[in-house]
């Protein structure tokens, strides 16, 4: 009999040939299947490990071993491994939920040297913290390495940079990864660098990189990326680091085709550094930028590129919202583990809390600190930061930052914040960050921290009032709604085949206390979703109970599928087909699969 990772492998290899064959095609609904697009479907297609054998690591020494050697499939066991791990050619590796790959005081996590024909997906990467001194990247593509796809991985913390592709590294896919720098930084958060040096020029007719999909999150303050020689395509991207100075940089001779993307509350969206040399292009394409301080027009007509990729609309607030949620919760390692027939994990999932324990170079089993399921006892949530609990700003401006300790428990969920503002988990501390949305509407807006995974949760409250930017006075608390509710008119999109819908919390929704569903149920019982709206399920038609406002479904890239308009405080949305789905009530998120 076919083993479960033999099933897995395939599973990965058919996600392979998806984005190497049908690259028209728009990237797929159904997790896992993230089909690879861009730079790396190129020069004959990136394939990692496929046709090689499998092998599961849990522990430093075999990790190091086998990703040297390549010609294989490396599936990593929960827990800390600490690089360097240097990858060879023709691999691919694949994390648990909890594979962290953590960078030494001096040196990177990992490194492609060389390597060709290699893919990278589901894990996280822990710098050392970034600091004003030269060191190492956390994730380093270099020396020629070719035909490179990093999917869905978390890198946060780089001592010189989170990640850099250069020295004529060539035809790179980066999709689906957050960036982002914590407390543990102190200087120097730059995150990406696409060629190293300004007097480089064998660099030239190399580093074609794209970027779709990935998140440059707080305490990043530039790079994202920095370009010199090469021909980048920065597509469909999410920009809302409150430390920005600046996002992308175009600098000598750079190609950069800056499309679709979401810039919101950032300092500048582009900057043109041409003190090194002129800039070959850097088009901006149908962007969105809102509460954008310093706006910068692009500079020449950037290059086609050489193959299709469908990308989502966001011309309109409402659109780029959908994306932004979209991005947010499925950015970093949020994919299921080998062989598991789980959906994607929203990327605060309380499964990613704590972090796992370091991994020895012993044989021993790796445990991860991080409980799948409840935790014995109470749990407490203790609130730090300058930032009170209750505060007033205006809309279009920034919070004061707060966050919560989490202590016996696996995670938390916010529920009741502004549009812009968001609960964010880093180790086991909850952040209440972000800019209210320039067009949010003024009102307080009281939300709750509740712990997830404990016998006994624990819950805080807190409230934040919002004032229109010209200064009126805000309307009560029952008023205050998010401005992503104006959708326009949904994208069509055709049904397939029907499945059971499994109803599962995300980031922003309070985590219901609910029994798993068998896959013959065809009805899934009723969820809280905040405090008085409430979610029902039967087959394909997901009810809405308790709400004044209109729901919309979203696909896993933010494309608006279906919407309903209340109607005595209850609507009825169809779901069209198999797949992961974003359902929007107000200023409320939930995720809906159907399988």
């Amino acid at each position: 009999m076919e083993s479960k990772n033999a099933k897995w492998s395939k599973m990965l290899a058919a996600g392979v040939v998806l984005g190497a064959t049908l690259v028209t095609s728009a990237f797929a609904v159904t997790s896992p299947d993230f089909p690879m697009a861009g730079f790396a479907t190129q020069n004959g297609g990136t394939t990692g490990g496929k046709g090689y054998s499998e092998v599961t690591v849990d522990n430093v020494s075999d990790l190091k071993s086998y990703a040297k050697a390549g010609n294989k499939i490396i599936y990593v066991k929960p827990g800390t491994y600490m690089g360097p791990v240097e990858v060879g050619s023709n691999v691919t590796i694949y994390g648990y939920q909890g594979a962290i790959i953590a960078q030494p005081a001096s040196g990177s996590a990992m490194k492609l040297s060389g390597s060709k024909n290699v893919i990278i997906r589901n894990l996280k990467f822990k710098g050392a913290g970034a600091h004003d001194d030269d060191d190492e990247d956390c994730l380093q593509v270099n020396h020629e390495s070719k035909n490179v796809w990093i999917d869905h991985v978390d890198i946060y913390d780089g001592h010189d940079g989170n990640l850099d592709i250069t020295n004529a590294s060539d035809y790179v896919t980066i999709s689906w990864t957050k960036f982002s720098y914590t407390s543990a930084s102190t200087g120097h958060q730059f995150s990406n660098l696409i060629g190293n040096s300004k007097t480089k020029t064998s660099d030239r007719g190399h580093l074609n990189v794209t970027f779709h999909h990935t998140w440059w999150a707080d305490g990043v303050v530039e790079r994202m990326p920095r370009v010199r020689f090469g021909k980048v395509h920065v597509a469909n991207n999410l920009f809302d680091s409150k430390n920005a100075s600046y996002c992308v940089r175009a600098a000598i001779e750079a190609d950069i085709r800056i499309e679709r993307n979401v810039f919101i509350g950032v300092q500048k969206a582009l900057d043109l550094y041409t003190s090194d040399g002129a800039i070959t292009a850097a088009q901006m394409i149908e962007n969105y930028e809102e509460n954008v301080k310093k706006p910068q027009a692009g500079t020449g007509t950037a290059f086609t590129p050489p193959y299709s990729m469908s990308l989502t609309d966001v011309s309109t607030q409402a659109k780029a919202y959908a994306l932004r949620d979209s991005i947010k919760l499925y950015a970093g390692a949020t994919l299921p583990d080998p062989g598991a027939s789980g959906t994607v994990t929203p990327a605060s999932s309380s499964s990613k809390v704590t972090e796992p324990a370091e991994v020895t170079s012993s044989s021993s089993v790796a445990k991860s600190s991080s409980s799948q399921g409840s935790v014995a006892g109470e749990a407490s949530l203790t609130k730090h930061g300058s930032g009170s609990t209750t505060q007033t700003v205006a809309a279009g401006e920034s919070i004061a930052e707060f966050y919560y300790t989490i202590a016996g428990a696996t995670g938390a969920t916010v529920t009741g914040l502004p549009d812009g503002v968001t609960g964010t988990l880093k180790g086991s501390d909850y952040y209440i960050s972000g800019t209210v949305s320039a067009t949010a509407a003024a009102g307080a807006y009281k939300f709750t921290v509740t712990t997830t995974g404990a016998t006994m949760n624990a819950s805080k409250s807190g409230t934040i009032t919002v004032t229109s930017a010209n200064g009126e006075a805000p309307a009560s608390s029952s008023s205050a709604m998010s401005s992503s509710s104006k959708v326009k008119e949904p994208v069509e999109t055709s049904s397939s085949s029907q499945g059971t819908v499994v109803d599962e919390s995300s980031s922003s929704v309070e985590s219901p206390n609910s029994s798993d569903s068998s896959e013959s149920s065809m009805v899934l019982s009723t969820a809280n979703f905040g405090q008085r709206i409430q979610v029902s399920v039967e087959g394909r038609l997901v009810s809405v109970h308790g709400v004044a406002h209109t729901a919309y479904l979203l696909d896993a890239q933010g494309k608006i599928v279906a919407k309903a308009v209340a109607n005595a405080e209850n609507l009825t949305l169809s779901v069209p087909r198999a797949g992961t789905y974003l359902l929007r009530v107000g200023h409320e998120t939930r995720r809906v699969v159907v399988r």
